[in-house]
């Protein structure tokens, strides 16, 4: 096994401990149970979809930022790296560990939503839904790196308020400031009535991926920068 995979590992285990793990998966499928348990509308189960979702996503990132931050605070982040485990490596472990257990929630909420919103709403095809939710999946993404770099600087708790915080504005910005063209978010709440949905999906999968990439790198050059 690869270092990423043993920190990987070591991530999910300790996320599970904590019931961090618990937490996430939770998050994501009281979602996909909320908006296949609450009949209603194909439209409005697709709001519930995204508003839950949107709401999943700032939880996942608190969460990062948070065990990043204990992990720094508790000396085990020093222990992996005096067993010659790059401090990369440790970040790597630790994005891939939280953005699994995020993806696994995600899908499985999605799946729930698409069951209960495709019989009352003929407009809804499984491609166009299925590129909007990768650019739903890829924003949750960036959560999570964003999370890890709050997570490399704070202590765990002001690093996990400084998620909640960059998640809800990121969300707000979403539903409020950027057009359906171009958040994924508000193009899933939009999606019966939407012009171009696969081009929403795949633009919105774009710029959550650059996120993605720029928060990493960042994060790797603050961890470079403290004592672990």
């Amino acid at each position: 096994m690869s270092q990423t995979g043993v920190v990987s590992w070591l991530a999910v285990r300790e996320l599970w401990i904590s019931f961090r793990l618990l937490a996430l998966l939770a998050a994501y499928v009281g979602v996909g149970a909320m908006v296949a348990l609450l009949p209603a509308p194909g439209s409005t189960a697709m709001t519930r979809l995204s508003v839950g979702l949107a709401a999943a996503t700032v939880v996942g990132a608190a969460i990062a930022a948070g065990a990043l931050a204990s992990e720094r605070v508790l000396g085990r982040a020093g222990w992996l790296v005096t067993r010659s485990i790059s401090r990369g490596t440790v970040l790597v472990g630790w994005f891939v560990a939280v953005a699994g257990v995020s993806l696994i929630g995600l899908v499985a909420a999605a799946a729930l939503g698409w069951l209960a919103a495709s019989p009352s709403v003929v407009q809804l095809q499984p491609a166009p839904f299925a590129a909007v939710v990768g650019g739903v999946a890829a924003q949750g993404l960036a959560l999570i790196a964003i999370g890890l770099l709050l997570g490399t600087v704070l202590p765990p708790v002001p690093a996990a308020g400084a998620a909640l915080v960059a998640g809800v504005g990121v969300a707000a910005a979403s539903y409020f400031v950027l057009p359906d063209a171009l958040s994924p978010l508000a193009a899933l709440a939009a999606l019966p009535s939407l012009d171009r949905p696969v081009a929403a999906g795949v633009q919105g999968a774009g710029i959550g991926l650059a996120t993605t990439a720029v928060a990493l790198v960042l994060a790797r050059m603050a961890l470079g920068r403290v004592d672990l």
